[in-house]
């Protein structure tokens, strides 16, 4: 799931996670774009991106350490969220650390970064080129590229750097190790930095020549190599969550499942459905009577939900629980009730009615949307051109997936009446 941000269209989000921009429709089995217009969304809309559709480059990012508290945005967020230990940290979403805080980030290459306190960085992982968007404050990075206010920051090798943004937006870059270039946003200069020097660049301009810096001593540098080392028997703990099974969405009553689960008999306040274990990327969150409604139109995966209490203060909430949504078995047909096939008409027009199965949520006769009725019924009248037409029915579910159904209607020339026959009108 990702939050539409400004600039936002759908051909840009499937150039980015699908890798190819001409992949957008894509896109549209999974979404419904409110304006109707794939280059017109609205900024802080969700989008879902199917995860078996992206390509290798699109990968997450792991927290792996955090002294004292530490956030997290998401990509398109406004709100900062307390983060949790080893939760994935994905394309853009942003991490702060306050002054008594840190935190290390676990790239998909397996290089670690170590956010110093009083930091705001947005991480860019991939699979091979991994980035890091540093707006305020310190890093310690062995071979992301780093882009800040006034520079980019691109090392050659594998090294030890440090990266610091001032309140000026002025950029402070040192060499430990390795060898690093810098270069100003529109890259118009660019200088070479090695071990043992360092350089300023300040907001606007260009990079200062290099400079020799004071190295850490012996025990400093050491612990900075073991800050951005990971340990060969380092590995992810993963939470332990409670799976209470595989339904289908109409068949499920999740009010009474979560009622059932609750851990207090406190009345519930709300509940919280994500699409990973860590609730980084949240997708329902709603009171237990509501949230029946809104998980029906959820696609087909695996999914994990909490709950939260009311008088419960901070966010407090219950284990986590995780479900499977599957449609396999659903029913999805409609039923033509006229015209028949092969119907012979000498009008211009006809109507075309049935029923549709309840897992149907558009129908379009004609390439026109047509209103379904509580009980399913549907009814339109179209226009038939002279001789036979195939009528197309396209019907959806509630996932995007799509069927096809044709009538056949021939539409024959009227008979001439006696005027007609006299005056060969």
């Amino acid at each position: 799931m990702i939050r539409v941000i400004p600039g936002d269209t759908l051909h840009g989000v499937a150039g980015l996670y699908l890798k190819d921009p001409t992949r957008w429709r894509e896109l549209l089995k999974y979404n419904v774009i409110n304006s109707g217009d794939p280059d017109l969304l609205n900024i802080g809309d969700k989008l879902l991106v199917p995860v078996r559709e992206i390509k290798e480059s699109m990968r997450a990012a792991h927290l792996i350490e955090k002294i004292r508290q530490v956030d997290f945005r998401t990509r398109g967020g406004t709100l900062f969220q307390k983060a949790s230990l080893n939760q994935k940290i994905f394309y853009e979403d942003a991490i702060r650390t306050f002054s008594d805080s840190y935190a290390k980030v676990l790239f998909p290459t397996k290089e670690v970064t170590k956010i110093s306190p009083n930091t705001l960085a947005i991480i860019k992982p991939r699979e091979i080129d991994q980035e890091v968007e540093l707006i305020k404050g310190e890093i310690h990075f062995r071979k992301a590229k780093v882009q800040t206010p006034s520079s980019v920051i691109t090392p050659s090798e594998d090294g030890l750097y440090r990266a610091n943004v001032l309140d000026d937006k002025t950029t402070e870059v040192e060499v430990y190790e390795g060898n690093v270039g810098v270069s100003d946003l529109k890259g118009m200069k660019t200088i070479e930095l090695k071990k043992g020097f360092g350089s300023k660049i300040a907001f606007g301009k260009m990079p200062l020549p290099p400079e020799k810096i004071k190295m850490p001593d012996m025990g400093e540098l050491e612990t900075f190599k073991n800050d951005l080392t990971l340990p060969a028997t380092f590995h992810l703990q993963s939470l332990k969550v409670q799976e209470i099974g595989v339904f289908k969405p109409d068949e499920m009553d999740f009010e009474k499942e979560v009622s059932k689960r609750a851990p207090s008999r406190k009345k519930i306040k709300q509940v919280e459905i994500a699409l990973d274990e860590y609730f980084s990327q949240v997708v329902l969150k709603a009171p237990p009577e509501e949230i029946q409604k809104k998980i029906a139109k959820l696609v087909d995966g695996k999914y994990y939900y909490r709950i939260e209490n009311e008088g419960h203060r901070g966010g407090e909430y219950s284990d986590v629980k995780s479900f499977v949504l599957d449609r396999k078995n659903r029913e999805m047909n409609i039923i033509i009730l006229y015209p028949p096939a092969n119907l012979r008409v000498k009008d211009e027009f006809v109507e075309v009615r049935g029923s549709s199965s309840r897992d149907i949520a558009k129908l379009c006769i004609e390439t026109v949307d047509v209103e379904l009725g509580k009980d399913g019924s549907f009814s339109q009248i179209i226009y038939l051109p002279m001789g036979p037409h195939d009528v197309e029915i396209l019907f959806y579910d509630k996932i995007g997936n799509a069927k096809r159904e044709t009538r056949r209607v021939v539409r024959v020339e009227k008979e001439k009446g006696f005027w007609g026959k006299l005056f060969g009108d």
